[in-house]
Order: C-alpha cells, then sequence, then structure tokens
C-alpha cells in the first residue's frame, strides 16, 4: 500500500505555499488596483465606457474589468479582479468561459510566433471563439 511519510507531507506543504505565493503576487495587486479604481471614481468611467459592449454578452459594464485583465495580463489577474467586484454567478461563468478561449494575449501570442504560428490566424481564432461562445450564453444562460 502507500505510506504517507512526514518528508512527504513536508514537500507537499513547502509546494502548496510556493504555488500559493505565486498566486498571491497577482492576484491581490490585481484585487487592490481594482479596489483603488471603485475609490477613485475610474471604475465607473470604465464601466460607463464599456456597459454598451458588454451587453451584448448579458454582462455588466464591470465585467470588462475581468475581461481586459484576463485577455491581456492573466487568470489570476482576471480571479483578482472578479474577487474585488460584485458580479453575479451568471457574468462570472459568462466571462470564465470567454477567458478560457481567449486569455494571456501578450505572453501567449509571441509564444505561439515562436512555434511557427501564424499570429493573426491564432489571435482572429481566440478572439471569435470568445465572442462567439459569449453571445451564446449571453442569450442562454438564465
Amino acid at each position: 500500500m502507500f505510506e504517507v511519510t512526514g518528508k512527504m507531507i513536508q514537500r507537499g506543504a513547502k509546494a502548496g505555499l510556493e504555488t500559493t505565493w505565486e498566486l498571491a503576487k497577482v492576484v491581490v495587486p490585481t484585487a487592490v488596483v481594482v479596489a483603488v479604481f471603485r475609490a477613485s471614481g475610474l471604475l465607473d468611467t470604465i464601466t460607463a465606457w464599456s456597459a454598451p459592449y458588454m451587453k451584448w454578452f448579458g454582462l455588466s459594464g464591470e465585467a470588462a474589468v475581468v475581461l481586459f485583465s484576463g485577455l491581456f495580463v492573466n487568470l489570476y489577474a482576471a480571479a483578482g479582479s472578479i474577487m474585488a467586484l460584485t458580479l453575479s454567478v451568471r457574468e462570472i461563468t459568462i466571462c470564465a468561459v470567454m477567458l478560457m478561449f481567449c486569455h494571456s494575449l501578450l505572453v501567449e501570442l509571441p509564444i505561439s510566433k515562436k512555434a511557427g504560428s501564424p499570429l493573426s490566424y491564432i489571435f482572429l481564432v481566440r478572439l471569435a471563439c470568445s465572442v462567439a461562445v459569449g453571445l451564446v450564453l449571453g442569450v442562454v444562460l438564465p
């Protein structure tokens, strides 16, 4: 059988703490930035500007912060944004599925290019899939 040893627990705890620290380095600052945006009124400006476009997906204007942070930074930044906002479960679901298709563009597109993929093709396919699923979910989800 499989026996758990103290060394295994120690290695697991160390790996867990290292992962938590790596995630916290992105999630916490993002949540703070969004909170500062809210306190300064900048979030209201972003929300007002993006609300007409977000309605296409059945989302509030605040959801744009989640989508932009996920598209251009990474999924952990999007999670930090979600923590700082008051989005419904429906909105979080739509954002999460959209970001599943198209996230971390600033990092992943150069990697795709180095791998030999045509940059514009990869970008357009990922973005089109994200928009398509967002439009469908905006209609289908109650």
